[in-house]
């Protein structure tokens, strides 16, 4: 026992040994380590894995008689993410991942004010880890597919089509929630748009019909041209009331008003005005027992403005689309479906809370031929002829401004929830 004790000394740098179960090992490498250790303590049967046969890590602990060298060893090891695992009486050696830290998990529910579920969780999901139930590009809104939900995530809880936002995540996470959520959570703004459609019969001298308003609200009025050298595009009136400008435009005979919308819209939503018909057309043929069957479908015609305001703090954006149509008898072609006539202008513009927009551009011209003379004298005799030429252009009159509400409390909604 002392030759061998000896040899160990002198093999193996940095051991100790007491009488008993007693081991000191200082920076010895970790093969050596466990060879030692099951030869010279536990006196068994072991496989080492190669990853660790070729590991450079080194082992300094110190064992001694009045504690279980086993338990001692393994929780050592196990330290270093080496685990032992026994099969018929052998020790299995090997390296394992150990599992990540999940923390504790809890439900938040939420019952919006103001928002849709589903506008909450676009704005929050890139706030939060994991994936909201907002993008499912491929889907209708509110549905989502099962292979895009990402077990443990955030897109296995959240629902964008009931009444409630369900958030299933970390504490600290839902304490950031409940911060953010006030001040999203908020009332959409509000524009009311008011527009006059005028019907301008101009003369060729005369100019377009946008000038010949631009004219009469010369020195009258706070205006600017939107257009460079001309007024090919638009006229903006910083101050002033619509109905002023109505009734400015009513003093010119020229001036006829089409119709005048009132239209109240929210932020990023769109609103149509029709006023006019629903006119019958031919749509597609399809076959049925090789027997046509003619579709029909119907089409308005008429004054027709969409509006889809985006509110900013100092301007509103607006997207315009005007139309002026009518159909008529089709003399040429598919002689069964009228023909649609119509003057359509679509335009972006930006314009300050309450500032007044004239768009023109929507033209037509019209050639008027007169002769005068005796009919029963040759022509050229005693007679004379004219051309009048009369355009007639479409002028919108639009005014949007913000609703004025009483600010909303950003209070916590009174239906939120917490469970485990």
């Amino acid at each position: 026992m002392k030759l061998i004790t000896g040899l160990l000394f002198l093999l193996v740098p940095g051991l100790v040994m007491a009488k008993g179960v007693s081991l000191e090992l200082n920076a010895v490498p970790l093969p050596q380590a466990l060879n030692m250790i099951y030869v010279q303590v536990l006196d068994k049967p072991f496989m080492l894995d190669p990853e660790l046969a070729k590991s450079d890590k080194v082992v300094t602990f110190r064992i001694t008689p009045d504690i279980d060298e086993r338990a001692f060893i393994k929780r050592y090891l196990g330290n270093m993410n080496i685990a032992i695992y026994n099969k018929q009486g052998i020790d299995y050696v090997a390296p394992f991942t150990p599992k990540a830290y999940v923390p504790p998990q809890e439900t938040f529910v939420y019952r919006p004010r103001f928002r849709s579920v589903a506008y909450l969780s676009d704005i929050l999901a890139g706030q939060f880890t994991g994936q909201f139930n907002s993008q499912r590009n491929s889907l209708p809104s509110g549905q989502i597919s099962p292979e895009a939900a990402v077990a443990g995530t955030a897109s296995d809880f959240m629902n964008r089509t009931g009444d409630v936002l369900v958030y299933y995540g970390r504490k600290s996470e839902i304490k950031r929630l409940q911060t953010l959520l006030p001040l999203i959570d908020t009332a959409s703004e509000e524009v009311i748009v008011a527009a006059y459609v005028f019907e301008v019969q101009t003369s060729e001298r005369n100019g377009s019909g946008l000038a010949l308003a631009a004219k009469l609200l010369s020195g009258k009025l706070n205006i600017q041209i939107g257009a460079s050298g001309g007024f090919d595009n638009f006229i903006r009136v910083n101050t002033g009331s619509l109905d002023a400008l109505y009734e400015l435009f009513r003093t010119d005979s020229r001036f006829h008003v089409v119709s005048s919308p009132r239209l109240r819209v929210k932020d990023g939503a769109s609103a149509t005005f029709s006023v006019g018909n629903e006119v019958p057309v031919l749509g597609q043929v399809s076959y049925a027992d090789n027997r046509p069957i003619q579709s029909i479908e119907y089409r308005s015609s008429g004054v027709i403005l969409d509006v889809k305001p985006q509110i900013r703090t100092d301007n509103i954006d607006l997207v315009i689309k005007q139309q002026l149509s009518s159909f008529a008898k089709t003399d040429t072609g598919v002689n069964n479906s009228p023909t649609l006539i119509k003057r359509e202008v679509n335009t972006e513009v930006s314009a300050a809370d309450g500032d007044i927009i004239l768009l023109g551009g929507l033209a037509e011209s019209k050639v008027t031929n007169a002769d005068t003379g005796f009919s029963f004298l040759p022509k050229g005799w005693l007679t004379s002829s004219s051309d009048e030429k009369n355009k007639t252009d479409i002028l919108v009159v639009l005014q949007a401004k913000k609703v004025r509400r009483a600010s909303a409390a950003h209070a916590p909604s009174s239906h939120e929830e917490r469970a485990r």
